[in-house]
């Protein structure tokens, strides 16, 4: 494996250690809302918006890591009644149309990113954050999945051998 492919791993496996302290910090934040609250200390008002950036930002950041591992949700009821090579062209278009959605999200959201920054729009709640922090996210993740989807591909194809005869 080389270096850049180790680096990219790296990198993925960081993206998820971060949406899954994101989670826990969640949690955490949530359970001390609840308790202070119940013991009469009075609440953390901001918590409802830290949660839910948090977790917005930890299904983002996850995304990646979890096409890489193979671990994301997948219905493989029609690849079981498909013979091995007819699978393989399943799978080799349904990371086709992976990639595609993708590029179309890293483009998009990296307009909406810029635009946010560019504008200097910010989100006003119980915080006030400029909004491109949160939308910053979106183009990044999609990037990632794009290049996963790219390395899903080139598996499948390299791992495709046509019917002789």
């Amino acid at each position: 494996m080389g270096f850049l492919s180790q680096a990219y791993q790296k990198l993925l496996a960081a993206s998820g250690l971060l949406a899954g302290v994101l989670v826990a910090g969640m949690a955490l934040g949530v359970t001390v809302d609840v308790v202070s609250r119940n013991l009469g200390f009075g609440g953390l008002p901001w918590m409802i918006e830290v949660s839910e950036n948090a977790l917005y930002m930890a299904t983002f950041l996850a995304a990646p890591w979890v096409l890489s591992l193979g671990a994301h949700v997948r219905v493989d009821l029609v690849l079981n009644v498909l013979s091995p090579g007819a699978g393989r062209v399943l799978e080799i278009g349904a990371d086709l149309c992976g990639l595609g959605v993708s590029l179309v999200f890293v483009w998009f959201g990296y307009d909406a990113t810029a635009d946010a920054a560019r504008l200097g729009s910010m989100i006003a709640k119980q915080l006030v954050i400029p909004e491109w922090w949160l939308l910053c996210v979106i183009p990044l993740s999609f990037l990632f999945m794009a290049v996963e989807f790219v390395l899903r591909l080139r598996r499948a194809v390299s791992a495709f051998k046509p019917a002789e005869g």
